[in-house]
């Protein structure tokens, strides 16, 4: 039987099915659907005229191929499949469950290709079936195939990974003689940053690509691995591996890129044999770390640099470009070539409007270039390059920033240059009907699996019928449960990277009382419809790296919390505090005073007798308005809960009695059963803090 694993490629839009190798070897992939209606409706069980076999499956195998004589729709439920293919709808759910197909009933909901699989099955004609055509690889006919011929070589794209703080940035610092991390909130890198530099020994350009290092940011460094030739991987000398470093070893298996380490801030260590042993340590715990160094036998260089001195920087620079040269790394760029690349970031600027930062693979790209991106495209009003200078020209393996596109393109994406507008629109329409039935596909395996659990649910229920009171006690239980509040966020950046970071970081916190709940996430000072979402959600907006809010929407007339940020980790502990705030407030009793009831007293008071405890405070002070408990015996079993009706000295009325004084009290609520000997304990609700 065939893994429910081996089937995800094709299990899109109905249950994941255990299905025979006879089945599994000729799986088709999803077909281009020409309609996204559902065929669900109710049919007769069976079609006029079905065939009284058994063995309905065995013999139409056996048979001389049948003639489709009807439309393979998209999707139709097991009923109306057996009336169009004139058999008994028993015998075709019979023959299924023969086939792999688990949990069908007659309304089950079969997708096109199970049902092209069926018929195929059924010893059925059917005509050749083309490539699968998703939303995914919707624009892949829109590349042009490799020409060897107009190959040359590009700079090597290096991407710099590690742990937060172990000089990263520096690093291109150096090479760049800028001042990157100067400008970085709290002194870690938050966006990716993309940089061709010109190094100052080789004078050959390398593409950087600065991933952040913070925890939050787990998304963008998986995008640097994955679109980059070469890992600079950078470890402190200080610290060694460290999370983000597992991290970052875990993404750089996976992506299969060339391997550099540099173990950074050796200018720290000034005694050459610390400094030895350090590096000894650090090289040890890459090894451990499945890191095949070249010291241990491996293939992976370890350098040991001071951005900050300079010390071995030449040494570091001489590797990437000694390694780019032995990748020998080459790309398509000529006249005719269509640019393609990778979205690295995106953002909305007062100025520009929509701009996204781009890292070029393959062909050059020209003003008036039209781009296609996801369900957007662009037509390229200008190009900044390095330090926001506009070039008219940006050539493989260059990070630029071009503005004019019609919507932010989502970071990550890849993008493909086209010939006109009028072409990006159209396979924009293709892209969008195709998610559209998609959708539709995942809402088909959802009714799937309601109505199999509803099936059951029914059978359940009328195996237990004489069992319904205890049924509906247990019903209403459940309904009591609401689960877990929902504490809801609005998050604004002014980058999309960031955006998705912070919702990735956050949406997932809570536990079985509260839950964090990202109602959206995008880019740019908040909008009137997001004060309105909030104001109909009851959520916070956070606003990360944007400045100059307006003053209507801090101070918004429907009171809706607006809180800005600057640095990830700050932002990420002010939902946890927000939702500690909403958890459920436990209190403690403190005890202030002790006070002991040494006799009863009673009055006759129109002919109505009040008793009045006799009492001496032993420790700390009581007040008419203090909560008390009456206790008794050495257990000290609580005989009575509440406030004081009054407090007398004498014949007077006091408010408070202190210390080692002697007075009357009287309880709210009518309470007269204490007794001498009993103990009055006061006390104040102290709320317990808590925590996620």
């Amino acid at each position: 039987m065939l893994s429910r694993a081996g089937l995800f490629t094709v299990v899109r839009s109905c249950r994941a099915v255990s299905l025979p190798s006879r089945i599994a070897t000729r799986l088709l992939p999803l077909q281009t659907p020409t309609s996204s209606t559902l065929l669900i409706g109710q049919t007769r069980s069976y079609a006029r005229g079905y065939r009284k076999n058994k063995s309905l499956l065995k013999k139409q195998k056996n048979g001389k191929p049948r003639e489709l004589t009807f439309t393979i729709p998209d999707y139709i439920s097991v009923d109306k499949l057996s009336n169009l293919m004139n058999c008994r709808v028993q015998d075709l759910i019979k023959d299924l469950g023969a086939l792999g197909f688990k949990n069908i009933t007659n309304d089950y909901i079969l997708n096109k290709e199970y049902v092209e699989l069926i018929l195929q099955e059924y010893n059925y004609d059917l005509p050749d079936s083309t490539s699968a055509i998703t939303s995914a690889n919707v624009y892949d006919e829109l590349k042009d195939p490799l020409n060897p011929s107009l190959l040359i070589s590009r700079p090597p794209i290096v991407t710099i990974m590690g742990h937060v703080d172990h000089g990263k940035t520096t690093i291109i610092d150096y090479l760049r003689k800028s001042s990157v991390v100067a400008q970085e909130h709290g002194g870690i890198t938050q966006h990716i940053g993309a940089f061709q530099v010109t190094t100052p020994v080789s004078k050959k350009k390398i593409t950087f690509l600065d991933t952040p290092g913070h925890a939050a940011f787990l998304k963008m460094r998986e995008r640097g691995a994955n679109i980059t030739d070469i890992i600079v991987l950078v470890v402190s000398i200080e610290d060694s591996i460290m999370p983000q470093t597992k991290e970052a070893i875990k993404h750089i298996k996976h992506s299969g890129n060339q391997l550099i380490v540099a173990i950074t801030k050796i200018d720290k260590i000034g005694n050459a044999k610390e400094r030895e042993k350090k590096i000894e340590k650090v090289t040890n715990d890459l090894m451990a770390n499945e890191i095949m160094v070249e010291k241990m036998g491996g293939d992976v260089q370890v350098i040991p640099i001071s951005a900050k001195s300079g010390e071995n920087m030449d040494l570091l620079e001489e590797s990437i470009v000694l390694l780019s040269d032995m990748m020998d790394i080459k790309t398509e760029d000529s006249k005719n070539t269509m640019a393609e690349g990778y979205i690295i970031e995106s953002k909305m600027k007062n100025t520009m409007g929509n701009v996204a930062t781009i890292l070029i693979r393959k062909g050059s790209l020209n003003n008036q270039s039209i781009l296609l991106c996801g369900n957007t495209y662009c037509k390229v009003r200008s190009i900044l390059g390095d330090g926001d200078k506009r070039i008219t020209k940006a050539l493989p393996a260059q990070a630029v920033e071009v503005a004019g596109w019609k919507e932010l393109p989502h970071v990550g994406d890849e993008f493909i240059q086209v010939k006109s507008e009028s072409v990006a629109k159209k396979y924009i329409t293709k892209r969008e009907a195709l998610l559209e039935v998609e959708a539709n596909a995942e809402r088909v395996n959802k009714l799937n699996d309601d109505r199999y659990a509803e099936a059951v649910k029914q059978k359940d229920e009328k195996n237990k019928s004489k069992f319904d009171e205890d049924e509906d006690e247990e019903i209403s239980e459940s309904q009591a449960i609401t689960g877990p509040k929902m504490v809801n966020f609005i998050v604004k950046s002014d980058v999309s990277g960031s955006a998705e970071a912070i919702k990735e970081s956050i949406q997932n916190l809570g536990n079985d009382e509260v839950q964090c709940g990202v109602i959206s996430s995008s880019v740019g000072i908040p909008t009137e419809s997001d004060m309105k979402m909030a104001e109909i959600t009851g959520a916070e907006i956070l606003c990360f790296n944007l400045e100059n809010l307006p003053n209507d929407v801090i101070n918004n007339k429907h009171h809706i919390a607006v809180k800005k940020f600057n640095v990830i980790y700050k932002l990420i502990e002010d939902v946890v505090s927000t939702l500690e705030g909403n958890m459920k407030k436990i209190f403690e009793k403190n005890i202030v005073a002790t006070v002991d009831i040494k006799e009863i007293f009673e009055f006759t008071v129109k002919k109505k007798v009040i008793k009045i405890a006799g009492c001496k405070v032993t420790n700390g002070q009581i007040t008419r308005n203090s909560k008390v408990q009456v206790v008794r015996g050495e257990n000290k079993d609580v005989v009575y809960e509440g406030t004081l009706a009054s407090i007398k000295h004498g014949k007077d009325d006091i408010s408070t009695a202190l210390k080692g004084r002697e007075c009357g009290i009287t309880f709210n609520d009518g309470f007269e059963a204490y007794k001498a000997g009993d103990n009055i304990l006061v006390y104040e609700d102290v709320e317990v803090p808590r925590h996620l």
